[in-house]
């Protein structure tokens, strides 16, 4: 009996189920552990930032990065995102007598949804990625030990400021990036569809309400926080070498990204839920 118990269980652990089964759970038990590391970096900074031990410099640093160094690609991004929704509606829409209406579809689309969430993907890829490159390399290396030995502490230094940078800085960031979608859609209106600029301008300013800019700017501010602590929260627990810098870069990325759509999903659910149901 017990050999032939043997065997059964030699045959399941080389199956792909198993394998499967086994990969499924290392996968939820590293969901939990990062979602509580990224949980504990954040409460250690607003700890910095109550004992006022948080570094004013580094702070205003990281904010320039986040500001400065990603607004190109971030209006490029966006504004492109605009002129391709301009393309597919504005001459069809032109068509069927609803010219009032593009610039209501593009400046909605733009400031509700694609503003932010393209925007945040262009900071994700341009500053993200480097702040986790930047701080596991500093792991790794034991330059982050050496500052313990100095007596300065790395989180007040390293992290916080970047995190308090996305979190301020990121809505700036998304209101120029909502304009130059807006500005594209609009131009791209009247080279395809010779759409009327003072008809178009008119649409959006029927079409936006107070809600949709605010949604827009909490979803900035939010998307913002969950990028610098995904970046500086995962490249704070690299170990290893080279190879496992790398891993924790490619690893914020994708966790930012996953993070920012679920938070998105919930941001949009909080402000427009109520109409949907009205």
């Amino acid at each position: 009996m017990n050999v032939t118990y043997k065997k059964i269980e030699d045959i399941y652990n080389r199956t792909y189920f198993k394998k499967i089964l086994m990969k499924l759970f290392q996968n939820i038990v590293e969901w939990n552990e990062t979602v509580g590391y990224i949980a504990i970096t954040f409460l250690n900074s607003l700890k910095c930032l109550f004992n006022r031990e948080l570094d004013t410099q580094k702070f205003l640093e990281q904010s320039a990065r986040f500001g400065v160094d990603s607004l190109p690609i971030s209006l490029l991004m966006v504004s492109i995102t605009g002129m391709i929704i301009a393309i597919q509606v504005s001459l069809e829409m032109v068509k069927q007598g609803a010219a009032d209406y593009v610039g209501m579809l593009v400046a909605a689309s733009i400031v509700r949804e694609l503003g932010p969430v393209i925007g945040s993907f262009a900071v994700i890829s341009l500053v993200g990625s480097s702040m986790a490159a930047e701080i596991s390399t500093m792991k790794v290396t034991d330059q982050i030990d050496a500052m313990k030995v100095l007596g300065v502490n790395p989180i007040c230094y390293l992290i916080a400021p970047r995190v308090f940078a996305g979190f301020f800085i990121m809505p700036f960031v998304i209101i120029l990036a909502n304009f130059f979608g807006i500005i594209g859609g609009m131009v791209m209106s009247k080279m395809v569809a010779e759409l009327n600029t003072v008809t178009y301008i008119n649409s959006v300013w029927q079409g936006l309400a107070v809600k949709d800019i605010m949604s827009s700017v909490v979803k900035a501010f939010i998307f913002g926080g969950i990028i610098s602590l995904c970046s500086t929260s995962i490249g704070y627990k690299t170990e290893g070498g080279a190879i496992d810098v790398g891993v924790a870069t490619t690893k914020s990325v994708v966790w930012a990204f996953v993070m920012i759509l679920l938070a998105d999903y919930f941001i949009s659910w909080l402000f427009f839920s109520h109409d949907a149901i009205a």
